[in-house]
């Protein structure tokens, strides 16, 4: 078999290129520390290596997130505190306002820090990240959310939006809070009903202070068969056999508005739930037999008010329970003459001259501006007289009651946001675990074995060796050696 010379030099040369292939494919993954280079070198884990990799950079960016959140979320929480510890300073204010000992003069000095007080509640109100996005806004993070148009009366700008931030593959959460729901959506009253004081002009003239109240059965108050709408009004006269000393009724009134045929919309029932007296179609009510008391129930300062019937209601109304009480202190009503002033020979007393207090549904409305304008008006309306302090007292109670309500509000908001940094830590420390994770399994699909890899460089060398050696022996074969 003859071997042609050419033939001999391309196989030579062939080898010599694939050990030189194979030598410079092993320096470069010694020099990477990466078995796979390209997809050729080994096509399945190439594509595995590729699903990881795009998994780790996905997780790195929810780590990023999580730690922008995070960072949000304390800002935001921070800034809550304020709010609640100013909250605190409002409460302690209006207990401190409570003193009877004071003066106008020095009601007038807690007015004035009171104000400091509600410049300091707005400016928390409208808080930035430091970056120019405000904190309370919804959505609407470049929007001023609080715009005060005068001193209590604030408007909110914001939506009830929270931006949210995803944090991994399946958790987006959110970062930030609306306004209005911190500071203008608390629940009035003592969350069931509110008891306030007569506010129609001229309001009422005695003495009488009415508590926040309790709800004793929440089923029979929510009962949708009635109102949650009524009035307690009261009645005095004075008692012959202790002159100065008046005698004090009361009956309890449904002041829901409603329609019927021949009523305007709006009007009250002004039906007594106690006996059922129609003070809509007889609006002068005739004196009970045998006393000089119009009204139904005596009045005892302090005790209870309830909401259903009792043993000295009359026996014709049937029994029922609306599940509240409450109880008012002090003298409420006019004190009237004998048979009063304004009361017909038979002792009928004019319902809309008394004094009365009423019970209204709480509502999500409870403002944080608003009540410091109520309180502001208090202690600047602040009067001496037993009339005077009683009004200042049910408003002063008032706002005791919707600071309490709006810390718990505040508060609520504040754990939330607590437990969603807790819950962006837990996340972060998966992150973390995950980015260990995919970083293994990346090593395993690509990481280069070294030890395996400068054997294989040094077997790969020698054969380069031998082979340009050999390749160097051949080339001397040739007959024009011989022909001289």
């Amino acid at each position: 078999m003859r071997i042609a010379t050419t033939t001999i030099y391309k196989q030579g040369a062939a080898e010599l290129q694939r050990h030189q292939s194979v030598q410079a494919k092993l320096q470069n993954q010694l020099s990477t520390g990466r078995r796979v280079l390209t997809p050729a070198d080994d096509p399945i884990s190439s594509a595995k290596a590729l699903d990881v990799m795009q998994a780790k950079e996905l997780n790195d960016q929810y780590a990023v997130n999580s730690k922008t959140a995070d960072s949000a979320m304390r800002l935001s929480e921070a800034t809550m505190q304020q709010v609640t510890e100013l909250l605190h300073d409002i409460y302690s204010l209006a207990v401190k306002a409570g003193n009877p000992s004071q003066t106008v003069a020095e009601k007038k000095l807690l007015d004035s820090e009171l104000q400091g007080q509600y410049k300091q509640m707005i400016s928390l109100a409208n808080a930035t990240d430091g970056t120019g996005s405000y904190l309370y806004s919804g959505f609407k993070g470049t929007t001023q959310p609080f715009t005060e148009t005068s001193f209590g009366n604030v408007q909110y700008f914001g939506d009830d939006g929270q931006r949210q931030m995803q944090i991994s593959g399946s958790r987006q959460i959110p970062v930030s809070e609306s306004g209005y729901q911190m500071f203008q959506a608390a629940r009035t009253g003592n969350g069931s009903f509110v008891s306030s004081a007569n506010g129609v002009a001229p309001g009422n003239s005695g003495s009488g202070v009415i508590s926040p109240g309790e709800v004793v059965d929440l089923n029979k108050w929510n009962d949708p068969t009635h109102s949650q709408k009524f009035k307690v009004e009261f009645q005095s006269v004075n008692d012959p056999a202790n002159p100065g000393k008046p005698l004090i009724s009361y009956d309890l009134i449904d002041n829901q508005p409603f329609l019927a045929d021949g009523v305007t919309a709006n009007t009250n029932f002004n039906k007594s739930i106690v006996d059922g007296y129609d003070y809509t179609a007889v609006p002068v009510r005739p004196a009970i037999p045998g006393t000089l008391n119009n009204y139904p129930r005596a009045y005892l300062p302090g005790g209870d008010i309830e909401f259903k019937k009792i043993a000295s209601d009359p026996i014709a109304m049937p029994a029922w329970d609306y599940g509240i009480k409450m109880n008012v202190t002090g003298k409420p009503s006019v004190v009237i003459g004998a048979l009063g002033s304004n009361a017909t020979p038979t002792g009928s007393v004019s319902s809309g001259t008394l004094d009365s207090f009423n019970i209204d549904p709480s509502r999500n409305n409870g403002d944080i501006f608003q009540t410091m304008k109520v309180f502001s008006d208090a202690l600047n309306a602040y009067q001496t007289s037993p009339t005077g302090m009683a009004n200042f007292q049910n408003q002063l109670n008032s706002v005791l009651q919707n600071t309490s309500n709006m810390l718990t509000n505040v508060l609520s908001s504040q754990g939330s946001m607590g437990a969603r940094m807790v819950e962006t830590q837990s996340v972060q420390n998966t992150n973390g675990d995950l980015k260990v994770q995919y970083g293994q399994t990346l090593s395993g699909l690509q990481d280069l074995d070294y030890a395996e890899a400068l054997s294989d460089f040094s077997l790969t060398q020698t054969l380069l060796e031998a082979s340009r050696k050999s390749f160097s022996q051949v080339q001397g074969l040739s007959l024009f050696q011989y022909i001289s």
